[in-house]
């Protein structure tokens, strides 16, 4: 594919370089490539990429131009829990048990109707809310005499 306009190479080429991802400088340079005349095959063979998705690159530039170079939103696993949403009830649960994790946990997947690992719900306590669960070696101490913290 050739292109004509010499401000998108110039772009193309510091974007194959400098691009912000990986993806970014991986696709503009199998433009570039294009442009030199190698053909979709041997482009795949240099990016170590499938033809498809070459021919599928080709393809979304001509359709959207250097748009097509970035990630589109969106993409990626959706969370299960949303902090929005979901902090409320997970914090009613952890002081109302907080001695007890693992009932909270089921509480709060009983409550939300949703299927997620204890490790993920440690996870979101941590990142969304103040509170940290306790384990038994953090509430229980040689020095304080086995009182709690």
């Amino acid at each position: 594919m050739k292109i004509e306009d010499d401000k998108l190479l110039q772009e193309l080429k510091y974007l194959s370089k400098n691009g912000k991802s990986l993806q970014e400088r991986r696709r503009s340079h199998a433009l570039l490539l294009s442009h030199d005349g190698y053909t979709k095959r041997e482009i795949a063979s240099i990016l170590q990429v499938t033809q498809r998705a070459v021919f599928l690159w080709l393809k979304d530039f001509k359709e959207r131009g250097i748009e097509s170079l970035q990630l589109k939103s969106g993409r990626g696993r959706k969370t299960k829990l949303s902090p929005q949403r979901d902090k409320e009830i997970v914090k009613k649960h952890i002081e109302k048990y907080p001695n007890q994790p693992k009932k909270a946990y089921a509480l709060t997947i009983e409550d939300l109707g949703i299927d997620i690992s204890y490790d993920t719900f440690k996870r979101f306590l941590k990142k969304h809310t103040a509170l940290k669960l306790q384990t038994s070696t953090e509430r229980y101490s040689k020095e304080t005499g086995g009182r709690v913290l």
